[in-house]
């Protein structure tokens, strides 16, 4: 069997096998990691595709007798190898990013005043975004103390959090 003819029954393959194990896996509505992923991202589909193909390459060269069986047969393994690893993948992403810090009204704790200039972070930790800064000596309205960190508050509402180190009252 030719090189191009293999490649076109592995296609074929992973094309079924990337649109139609989906579709069955919607209709179930639950996420079940090859079928659906819980996460979101794109790596679940790229993983079944690249799955899919290198699936259905092994598949023809492994079967002796039956090459197409073996192709469609390797494709989908391939593919639901692929689709299990890029969600599991998904999910490792999702939990490596900072959740964004639920702002909430609190009455403050009084005035107050940082010691050198620094930023004013969206949540408690540097792994939050810069949302602006305060310059040395520039006084504010001090919050809620989560850890090492200074609620930055704003007609009632924390906009910002700072470090500590820096906040005198």
């Amino acid at each position: 069997m030719s090189l191009v003819r293999k490649l076109s029954l592995a296609a074929c393959a992973a094309a079924l096998t990337v649109t139609a194990v989906p579709a069955a896996a919607v209709a179930q509505d639950r996420p079940v990691g090859i079928l659906t992923c819980d996460a979101p991202g794109g790596r679940q589909q790229a993983g079944a595709a690249i799955g899919a193909v290198v699936g259905g390459l092994l598949g023809s060269q492994v079967s002796d007798n039956e090459r197409t069986l073996g192709t469609v047969v390797g494709a989908a393994g391939g593919a639901a190898a692929g689709s299990y690893i890029g969600c599991q993948q998904q999910r490792d992403r999702a939990q490596q990013q900072p959740q964004p810090y639920q702002q909430g009204y609190n009455q403050g704790y009084g005035n107050a005043s940082v010691s050198s200039t620094v930023n004013v972070r969206s949540g408690p930790g540097t792994s939050y975004a810069r949302v602006g800064s305060l310059q040395r000596g520039q006084a504010f309205q001090a919050g809620e103390r989560l850890g090492d960190w200074v609620g930055v508050v704003q007609n009632n509402q924390t906009i910002g959090y700072v470090s500590g180190r820096y906040v005198t009252y």
